[in-house]
């Protein structure tokens, strides 16, 4: 627990937390406790509220849509993901014995960041979350730029469709728009996608 809390820049004052944060329902299932998914729950609603906030006042000019954007490209699954990978956080979660963390998710993954934003929050209230956020959260975001969503909008009637494949070393994604097709590689079929919608960006709008 200590190395936890030196990773993460917060000591808690009721440790239980912490041990609830980090324990997979798969380890309950065998072990008894309290698993992190209502942690997740709390937290995925707090993460949501300060990051809001935060916008609302950085972005003043910026409408319902825009802030919403903005907040959704940083507390999506992808950027908690990482978020998770560079603090190795996935080295102090309890699991079953029949669990690989190696096939954990994206999404997995980012539970796991809402599971903490969670306990901190019972345990130290929205000043600690605050904290937490600036030392562990902010620094390590940076937004994607959202392909999909640009080649969706950009494409008018001709609606992009996208067919995935499994490789050996993840997925390879083509998609289809304006008569033409692009395809892109990536570890997971969203990351194939975006690949995928990057190189059709680039070709028929000139995104980078």
């Amino acid at each position: 627990m200590k190395n936890i809390e030196e990773v993460i820049g917060y000591k808690f004052t009721d440790k239980s937390l912490l041990r609830q944060a980090f324990t997979h329902s798969s380890y309950v299932n065998e072990h008894g406790g309290d698993a992190n998914e209502r942690l997740e729950f709390l937290g995925d609603c707090i993460l949501d509220f300060l990051v809001g906030e935060k916008l609302f006042y950085e972005y003043p000019t910026a409408d319902e849509g825009e802030l919403s954007e903005k907040r959704a490209a940083r507390v999506s699954r992808n950027p908690l993901a990482r978020i998770v990978d560079s603090l190795h956080l996935m080295n102090y979660l309890l699991i079953g014995a029949g669990v690989d963390k190696k096939n954990f998710s994206d999404k997995n993954r980012s539970n796991l960041f809402e599971a903490v934003v969670g306990a901190i929050y019972i345990d130290g209230g929205l000043e600690a979350c605050k904290r937490f956020l600036e030392r562990r959260f902010y620094p390590k975001v940076v937004p994607e730029y959202d392909y999909k969503s640009v080649l969706q909008k950009k494409s008018g009637d001709k609606y992009p469709v996208y067919s995935i494949a499994a490789e050996n070393s993840g997925y390879s994604a083509t998609v289809a728009v304006a008569d033409k097709k692009f395809c892109g590689k990536g570890k997971t079929k969203h990351e194939a996608e975006i690949a995928a919608a990057r190189a059709a960006c680039k070709a028929l709008f000139d995104a980078e």
